[in-house]
């Protein structure tokens, strides 16, 4: 997955991790859908991208976003805290997938990885992209960051299996997990 100089590449990230039309994407801490856009993309009509976020501006530029990339049918949007409990009002087990990427710097892991596991199926995914622990050129402070193997032991807490770990680019470790 990774290449020297390159960072994430969404679509080949889905490609690679196994997401397939008609599934259920949520992600928590969505942005602006770097990743959400994508994975609407590929789960296609019969499948839903839901993008959670606490800021509503941002949320209005999925929303945008979704509309000039033609998937505005596939995209929804909700407003939550997902460091509440529940973090959201989405149904518990109601996804195929729930992505985490690049918010366990500013939020607390173990609330978000619980809202994860609330809303996934059993048999669900959930992944986690996070920045690397070693100084990079761009990205949130090194003190900040959560390494891999803390963030293996709160998903092992809360009853998480790691399924696998990938490197979707120079500056990020992923992991994927089940229920």
């Amino acid at each position: 997955m990774s290449e020297a100089n390159s960072f994430i590449r969404p679509r080949a990230l889905w490609r690679i991790l196994g997401l397939r039309a008609e599934q259920t994407i949520v992600h928590l801490g969505c942005g602006a859908g770097f990743f959400l856009i994508p994975a609407a993309e590929i789960v296609g009509p019969k499948g839903k991208a839901i993008g959670v976020d606490l800021r509503l501006d941002i949320l209005a530029e999925v929303e945008n976003r979704a509309r000039r990339h033609k998937v505005d049918s596939i995209v929804s949007t909700l407003r939550a805290n997902v460091e509440n409990t529940p973090g959201s009002s989405l149904q518990e087990k109601s996804a195929d997938w729930v992505l985490v990427a690049n918010i366990l710097h500013q939020s607390d892991p173990t609330r978000v990885l619980a809202e994860a596991k609330r809303i996934v199926f059993q048999n669900g995914t959930i992944a986690v992209v996070e920045w690397n622990t070693s100084a990079t050129p761009f990205g949130p402070p090194v003190d900040h960051r959560i390494s891999s193997e803390e963030l293996k032991a709160i998903a092992e807490s809360l009853g998480l299996t790691l399924v696998k770990e990938f490197s979707p680019s120079p500056y990020h470790f992923g992991l994927l997990f089940k229920v």
